[in-house]
Parts: structure tokens; C-alpha cells; sequence
């Protein structure tokens, strides 16, 4: 098939002139997403097109990158002569394309990864149950986020910390995690982009002794964090989220990344957390109040990297996942609708 790609197009926060590409430079999970999702296509033979990520380096010559970014400059392509010889369009964009002002009879999916209710359901699959749950649907398509083992590194002896990679704020649950790295007498690496300098003070404040602070990381730098934690925390909260309701952790990239390089998760029972950490980690409390034997107990129960890594593997391989996305677009290529 020749499947058009849609990711959700945005630009670098620190060079607006680039766009953030397929895979990232930096933090973006969604086109973490499309890129082991398009791994998975080019494996299974089909051809893709890559929309919302200008300069993004081709992964094989199967795949067409089109330079558009700009929303208009999407739909324009999807409505022109470009996208005439596409067999579906499998729309990442979380509500930046309007399915409404597609060509008529164009074969179209897409995949929600945000929290809440989706702007268009029309043929909206999602990553966990609980995160259809939440968006009012009980019978649409549940699609895992796939991870491409190649390209991340599997390493069974860990180095002696724990990592929390993520936005740092409250609803990622960065001060629990420091809260649970203190409890356990552990180092705790926080990676990623900072926002909220006054929740970010109350964590140094209150844990500056347990964390390491290295900002927002992309390449091997990220790959390699991944790789040498000992586990990956991603305590989400059901507290207040972006999007004006309760988060509601929706399939969680960071899983599969991490459980592929062998690294266990400590996560709690949050959206998605409770569906797939059980074979690759522990679940813990949502909150703050981790005694040291709470703590050093969750640490030990872990599983090791190599049950990790084969439990990632089974579930979520990318041709695996690939293999149940071509399925579901024959489905809708043969007139399968849902809302």
C-alpha cells in the first residue's frame, strides 16, 4: 500500500525556523511514534509519505517526505495531485487535519494521543483503553505504541540511577518521581524541557540532593539515558492535565522505549500505566508519600533487563504493530467506518 503519514506538525521550540522531524531531535513522543510505526510499514513493504515534518532524512527510499508543514500546506497536498495514487491516510495530527475536508472516498484513520475527548472521531483508533474510556468510546480500535528494537540499544548491566524523561510538570508526575528517588536512597536523572519554573524550584527545593538536572535530550545522549537507568520512572497523576481535564496517561512512548533497551518502569496504576507496565515494571501509589521501605522493595521487585526486553519485543515489536495497522486498513479501504 502507499500510506500517507500525518504527524502533528510543530515547530522547534528553539529554532522556529526547523520543524521538529520523524525521528525528533528532541522531546516529541508523537513523531517518536510515527517513526517506529513507518519502521514497521517499510518492513512489511509499503511505501510512505511523511506530512507535518519538513526536513525530516528519509529512512529508506520507500518514503517520500512532503514539504509541508503548515496545515493549509497539508490539506492542500492531501487534496491534490500528490496524494491521488495514496491508499490511505493514517493521520497522527491529534485534530490539525479535518477528515471533513478530505477528498471524498479517501481511505482515512487516525490515531489519538492526547487525553480527552479527540477532535474528530471519525475513524479514531487509540493507545490504551483507558484512554478510549475517557474520550466516551467503548467499541472503537485499540492500537499499541510499536517500538523499532534497532533503533534503541539493549543493555542488561544497568549504571546505579533511575531516570524520569518528560515534560516536568505536575501531571508527568516529576515530583513524585524525585519523591520516590529520595525515599529509595537513589540518583534520579530528570531529562526533559521545563516550563513551569515554579514547580521546578518546589522540586529542586524540596529534592535537590536526589536529582540530576540535564534539560531536554535527543540523539544517543537520549538513547543512552535510556539504555543505563536502572529503571524508568513515569508516575503520572490524576491531577489537572494541558487540556483542561484530569490526565489520563494515553499509550505512553516512553514504555516501549525504555522496556526495548531492557529498562524496567516503576509507574502507577495513571491511564494506560496500569494496561502495560505489569510485564515490564511495577505499578506504585499515585502521589508523594514513599517510605524508604516502600521505595526500596518497588526497586527490587523489578524484572530483569532481559524479561523486559523480550515482554517489549512480544507486544509491542513495530511489525507486530504494522501487522495489526495493515489489517485495520484494509478494513477501512473496503468501506469499514466508526465514530
Amino acid at each position: 500500500m502507499r500510506v500517507a503519514l500525518v504527524t502533528m506538525a510543530l515547530r522547534v521550540p528553539t529554532d522556529p525556523s526547523q520543524w521538529i522531524t520523524v525521528p525528533p531531535q528532541g522531546y516529541a513522543g508523537i513523531h517518536w511514534i510515527v517513526a517506529n510505526h513507518m519502521d514497521g510499514l517499510l518492513a512489511l513493504g509499503h511505501e510512505v509519505f511523511v506530512l507535518g515534518a519538513p526536513g525530516t532524512t528519509p529512512a529508506s527510499p520507500s518514503v517520500t517526505v512532503v514539504d509541508a508543514g503548515e496545515i493549509e500546506d497539508m490539506h492542500a497536498w492531501l487534496n491534490g495531485p500528490g496524494a491521488s495514487t495514496v491508499d490511505i491516510v493514517h493521520d497522527f495530527s491529534c485534530g490539525q487535519i479535518d477528515p471533513d475536508r478530505l477528498p471524498a472516498g479517501m481511505a482515512y484513520v487516525s490515531t489519538h494521543h492526547l487525553t480527552g475527548r479527540p477532535k474528530y472521531p471519525y475513524n479514531c483508533t487509540y493507545a490504551s483503553y483507558a484512554q478510549r474510556t475517557q474520550a466516551g468510546n467503548d467499541s472503537a480500535p485499540v492500537v499499541r505504541i510499536s517500538v523499532n528494537e534497532a533503533r534503541y540499544e539493549f543493555r542488561a548491566d544497568k549504571d546505579d540511577y533511575l531516570l524520569y524523561l518528560a515534560r516536568i510538570s505536575e501531571f508527568k508526575g516529576a515530583y513524585e518521581a524525585a519523591a520516590f528517588a529520595h525515599a529509595a536512597g537513589r540518583r534520579l536523572v530528570v531529562a526533559g524541557p521545563s516550563w513551569e519554573p515554579d514547580y521546578l524550584a518546589r522540586i529542586e527545593r524540596d529534592f535537590g540532593d536526589a536529582i540530576e538536572l540535564v534539560g531536554e535530550v535527543g540523539g544517543e545522549r537520549r538513547l543512552d539515558l535510556l539504555a543505563g537507568a536502572t529503571a524508568i520512572m513515569v508516575l503520572s497523576q490524576s491531577t489537572m492535565g494541558p487540556w483542561g481535564v484530569v490526565w489520563c496517561e494515553p499509550g505512553s512512548t516512553v514504555v516501549s522505549e525504555a522496556a526495548a533497551c531492557g529498562t524496567p518502569i516503576i509507574g502507577t496504576p495513571n491511564g494506560c500505566l496500569a494496561e502495560i507496565v505489569p510485564p515490564v515494571g511495577v505499578v506504585v501509589p499515585e502521589g508523594s508519600s514513599f517510605t524508604p521501605e516502600q521505595a526500596r522493595a518497588a526497586v527490587a521487585e523489578l524484572p530483569s533487563p532481559g524479561q523486559v526486553r523480550a515482554a517489549a519485543l512480544e507486544r509491542w515489536d513495530h511489525v507486530v504493530v504494522a501487522k495489526q495497522v495493515e489489517a485495520l486498513y484494509h478494513e477501512v479501504i473496503a468501506g469499514r467506518t466508526w465514530s
